[in-house]
């Protein structure tokens, strides 16, 4: 079975503007469908599951109505996933939310101190992603630890890396047209099944789910042998 599920959540404004609703609408729809899928992957037995929610490009080249619409949506991160949260739900966030607003990274700060020892299922959302960000910042660290270059072996260096505490990711999802990673947890991916949907994030469905399961358990995984 799955352990570890990363989304690429893409298509987003494409789904409003073919619904001929305002861009900031799917805001709400992204939301309600982060609901809906985190529950449907507790239900099936899915322990993490990493969202790529805001990436840096978005965060410095969307019009400014859409990042406010953003950051709202963060913000109200605790109203939206408060059923989850009562349930058990542990929140993490990787890559670099010192860009963000300091209200926000408060909010985001005091939802993981407060779910970090839940077991429910740990749904970690990817913000102001920058994969090669989170290189530079890695390598940054080793050299204030002093590593002697000898000791720096592949986990060691991932013990650096946002995504140390988390199992490394099974299958990655891109929805929408487009097939390229864009870089998402490339240092996890080396043995990762990529699954790619022309469905638009807000229609990523339980059946949608299912053909990913399905493709992962009919999958040869040689892992390199």
């Amino acid at each position: 079975m799955i352990n570890h599920l990363g989304i690429i959540m893409d298509w987003n404004r494409r789904w409003a503007k073919e619904k001929m609703l305002p861009v900031f609408m799917w805001h709400k729809a992204w939301a309600d469908n982060v609901k809906k899928i985190v529950t449907l992957c507790q239900n099936k037995g899915i322990k993490y599951i990493t969202l790529w929610a805001l990436s840096t490009d978005n965060l410095k080249k969307r019009p400014p109505e859409e990042v406010e619409g953003i950051i709202k949506l963060i913000n109200n991160i605790e109203s939206f996933l408060w059923d989850m949260l009562k349930e058990n739900l542990r929140f993490e966030t990787i890559w670099n939310i010192e860009e963000l607003p300091i209200e926000s990274q408060k909010i985001l700060q005091r939802v993981k101190d407060n779910t970090k020892n839940n077991s429910w299922i740990t749904l970690v959302l990817a913000l102001v992603y920058w994969w090669q960000d989170e290189i530079i910042r890695a390598t940054k660290k080793i050299i204030r630890d002093w590593l002697n270059p000898d000791e720096i072996t592949k986990d060691k260096f991932r013990s650096y890396l946002d995504t140390a505490n988390f199992p490394l990711v099974d299958v990655i999802v891109r929805t929408g047209w487009d097939i390229r990673h864009s870089w998402f947890l490339l240092f996890d991916s080396e043995y990762s099944e990529y699954y790619f949907t022309p469905k638009k994030w807000p229609e990523f469905d339980e059946q949608e789910l299912d053909k990913v399961i399905e493709f992962f358990l009919n999958s040869k995984r040689n892992f390199g042998k």
